[in-house]
């Protein structure tokens, strides 16, 4: 248990409690050490590019552990990743759970329990005691690049509805769950990991769309909350003030109006939303002053330094009230005290006992989630006595936060698994090739709206092939560029689970329920 006086606290190492920092690779680094122990950072985040397997995990996050309480703060750590699910699925193992958007899909509040109880389950076991997850942001933005397959829907009562029980789900099995990201990046047509987006929506309209999900979630007792790196001229002090930095948004209407008094995390403070206007380290101090308790400096140990020197010289300074520390400290010990368990060590044992109910609740989720929006010509499902034909392009990531793993031989290698005798194909080969006339051929697809090279091949196939599906592997933004497709079906992720349920839809072993959570604009179904 967590016993730690926070009165008895120096002021570094209650300085270090507030941060979270990222590193490089598998193992703890020199860098990581330094910052642990002589900076006496409290808390870290996992990224893919920490984790190999569940044994390396478990074995990595012992030994920081033991960094920690012995040579460093002497608190036990928040240990954070962001396992949303679908493309956002830092532990990316066969047990990924398939996008919140798949369950948007399948609008089944139990099953999102139960994809938190799931994902919870796993991360404990790997001593992962803290997920920035579920998204709380409503997606009503066709043109939005960072949020789409993460979010539930367009539905603020849906979102709603899901992410308190996706959070619940996770809080039960003693892990952190952290909405984000307040107050909505769902309307928004730019990356905050790239430049400043702003949400120019009135005060009326944010409560009744943006505000929706958040209140729900705290309302039911979510512990904690990550702000975003947009401005909202309406609430803030200024119109080009980030949320994150605005005590207006924090204070005002997270803390006082909705009644929030868990921990607040900020996004990555490495982000160009506040590198490129603010800076990182002033940033920081800013968004402490600002009600911040948590801030995530995820990737430059130099920076995540300056940052770490930049709040202490604050309050030495008397720029920043030593009280707002001490304030922002003592939550983050309470829920140290309620979630972080010093007792258990992490397991990749424990870990593979409860793989297979992992497998079991993806597998449901895709079930009950993927989506055949179109299928005019009762095209599906498709012979396993015929050659299959693949088309397909990787359409890489939309945003840094995704992964960018896809590739159409995923597909053919699902599809290879019920039965088809499947050959891949670029998309370029489908311009001139005539074989395609009689075949029965998929063109999956990831992107479309941004390349046009795969709307043409899904417009050319639809029109030329004797049997023709088009696959939305991830967006169904997408259909918006092939609004006429003749069959078209929705995954809104590639995860394992997904694959293998759409290799059961094409050969007529499961039949798809989910119903699109978003309005397509110019695709009527």
């Amino acid at each position: 248990m967590v016993t730690t006086d926070v009165s008895e606290m120096d002021l570094a190492t209650k300085v270090g409690q507030l941060f979270v920092i990222g590193f490089d690779g598998p193992e703890l680094t020199d860098d990581l050490r330094t910052l642990l122990t002589e900076r006496r950072c409290g808390n870290v985040v996992y990224f893919s590019r920490n984790v190999e397997t569940p044994e390396q995990v478990a074995t990595l996050t012992k030994r920081l552990r033991r960094l920690v309480l012995e040579e460093g703060a002497g608190v036990p750590p928040f240990v954070m990743a962001d396992q949303e699910g679908g493309v956002v699925s830092r532990l990316g193992w066969g047990t990924t759970l398939p996008s919140q958007m798949c369950i948007g899909a399948s609008a089944d509040p139990a099953l999102a329990r139960t994809a938190g109880e799931t994902v919870a389950a796993e991360l404990a076991a790997l001593g992962i005691n803290f997920n920035l997850a579920p998204v709380l942001d409503v997606n009503n933005n066709p043109r939005n690049p960072v949020i789409g397959v993460r979010s539930f829907g367009e539905d603020p009562a849906l979102v709603s509805e899901l992410g308190v029980e996706l959070a619940q789900g996770m809080q039960s099995q003693g892990v952190i769950a952290c909405g984000k990201h307040f107050p909505g990046h769902g309307d928004t047509s730019t990356d905050s990991h790239h430049e400043l987006p702003v949400v120019d929506h009135d005060r009326e309209r944010l409560e009744a769309v943006e505000f929706a999900p958040f209140r729900r979630a705290i309302e039911a007792g979510i512990d904690a909350v990550m702000t975003t790196h947009v401005s909202f001229p309406a609430i803030a002090e200024a119109p080009a003030t980030p949320a994150t930095v605005s005590a207006a948004v924090q204070r005002r209407v997270l803390r006082d109006e909705l009644g929030f008094d868990g921990l607040l995390v900020t996004d990555g403070m490495e982000m160009r939303a506040i590198a490129d206007t603010i800076g990182t380290a002033d940033g920081c101090v800013r968004a402490l002053d600002a009600g911040c308790d948590l801030l995530l400096v995820c990737h430059t140990p130099e920076t995540q330094a300056d940052a770490v020197d930049a709040v202490i010289d604050a309050v030495e300074s008397g720029r920043l009230d030593e009280r707002t520390i001490d304030a922002a400290v003592e939550r983050i010990v309470r829920y140290k005290r309620r979630r972080v368990s010093d007792s258990r060590s992490p397991s990749a044992a424990r870990w593979a006992a409860m793989a297979d109910r992992s497998v079991e609740t993806a597998h449901a989720i895709a079930a009950r989630g993927i989506t055949l929006v179109r299928d005019r010509d009762d095209t599906l499902p498709f012979t396993t006595d015929r050659p299959l034909r693949l088309v397909g392009s990787s359409g890489g990531r939309a945003s840094p936060a995704e992964d960018d793993e896809f590739e159409p031989s995923l597909i053919a290698e699902s599809l290879a698994t019920v039965g088809f005798d499947v050959t891949c194909h670029e998309v370029a080969d489908t311009l001139e090739e005539p074989s395609f006339d009689d075949a029965q051929v998929i063109a999956a697809v990831d992107g479309v709206t941004a390349d046009e090279s795969q709307a043409a091949a899904v417009r050319a196939l639809d029109d030329r092939a004797t049997r023709f599906a088009a696959v939305i592997v991830r967006n169904p933004y997408d259909l918006s560029t092939v609004p006429d497709v003749s069959t078209a079906v929705v995954t809104y992720d590639y995860t394992p689970a997904t694959r293998a349920v759409l290799g059961e839809v094409l050969v007529g072993e499961t039949t798809p329920t989910g119903q699109l959570p978003v309005t397509v604009p110019g695709f009527e179904g």
